[in-house]
């Protein structure tokens, strides 16, 4: 097994530590020389190609690990080469043939699901794992063990079941969920809890001033505020690609705040008691799921 990962951050270094685990060979791209170095010599990368292309045409599967609007343009990048199999008139035209599978693995799957719609060889996936950090020093070995990782089972039927192989073999949970669905129920299980945690750390910023303010920050505090320490980089083109299922979302959340401070000032506690309650029943189902 020949592994490309293009874009060595946190998954795609993740993604890399686990293949070679397996004993894969594994090479990389980044358009960060300095990510690049990192991967060849602390993260165990068999090799570096100088561009994409090069990549596709040296492994069976390619993982594009880069932000949003990099997968995009590297999709139509792959869009353009030769396919597999296709007999090559050069030496040329063989460095143009495309891997067996590609996927990505962006936070959002509608806009990569009709950009490689054309490539049969693409399948849309999303593993539910990450973390605040970024980069190729954060990757984990174990980072999808135990975790799901969505694929749209719309693309071709081969391109799926090696897809299924691929995450299996990554330690995570292969769960079949359409593009679209995934866009609708990621804004409400991902998207809203960054920008809460993105909400309330500005909400507390001005405060900070004040050593006393600072000093009552307890652990439920700052753990609610791990997210909002990510990258508004890597976000930007997430939350414009799915603002309209986002925004939906962050009103509903407004109208639940609304009725917090009403039930607050009209002295109204069983209100607040049955979103306690029904907060408390969330916790559980998802506590037990984990366990």
């Amino acid at each position: 097994m020949t592994l490309g990962v293009a874009g060595v951050g946190l998954i795609g270094g993740s993604i890399l530590l686990r293949a070679r685990q397996l004993g894969w060979s594994v090479g990389v791209y980044d358009v960060s020389p300095e990510h690049r170095r990192i991967a060849l010599e602390r993260l165990g990368a068999t090799f570096a190609a100088d561009s994409l292309p090069a990549l596709a045409a040296r492994c069976e599967t390619l993982a594009l690990c880069a932000p949003l609007e990099a997968t995009l343009e590297a999709l139509a990048a792959l869009a353009a080469l030769e396919p597999p199999g296709r007999p090559a008139a050069s030496p040329d035209a063989r460095a143009r043939a495309t891997p067996a599978l590609v996927l990505d693995v962006a936070s959002v799957k509608l806009l990569p699901a009709r950009a490689g719609a054309a490539q049969d060889a693409f399948v849309p996936t999303h593993p539910i794992a990450g973390s605040e950090r970024s980069g190729p020093a954060a990757a984990r070995a174990d980072l999808f063990v135990g975790r799901v990782w969505t694929y749209d089972p719309a693309a071709a039927a081969a391109s799926c079941a090696r897809a299924v192989r691929f995450i299996e073999a990554m330690g995570a949970i292969p769960v079949p969920i359409a593009s679209a669905e995934h866009d609708r129920i990621v804004a409400l299980t991902s998207h809203l809890p960054q920008l809460l945690s993105v909400a309330l750390g500005a909400a507390l910023e001005p405060h900070l001033d004040r050593p006393e303010v600072a000093a009552l920050c307890g652990t439920g505090l700052r753990s609610m505020l791990r997210l909002a320490g990510s990258s508004w980089t890597v976000w930007e083109a997430v939350l414009r690609a799915n603002a309209s299922a986002l925004a939906q979302e962050v009103r509903g959340l407004a109208d639940i705040l609304t009725g917090v401070a009403s039930a607050l000032e009209t002295d109204a506690p069983d209100v607040l008691a049955h979103l306690f309650a029904r907060a408390a029943v969330a916790e559980h189902r998802l506590h037990r799921g984990d366990e």
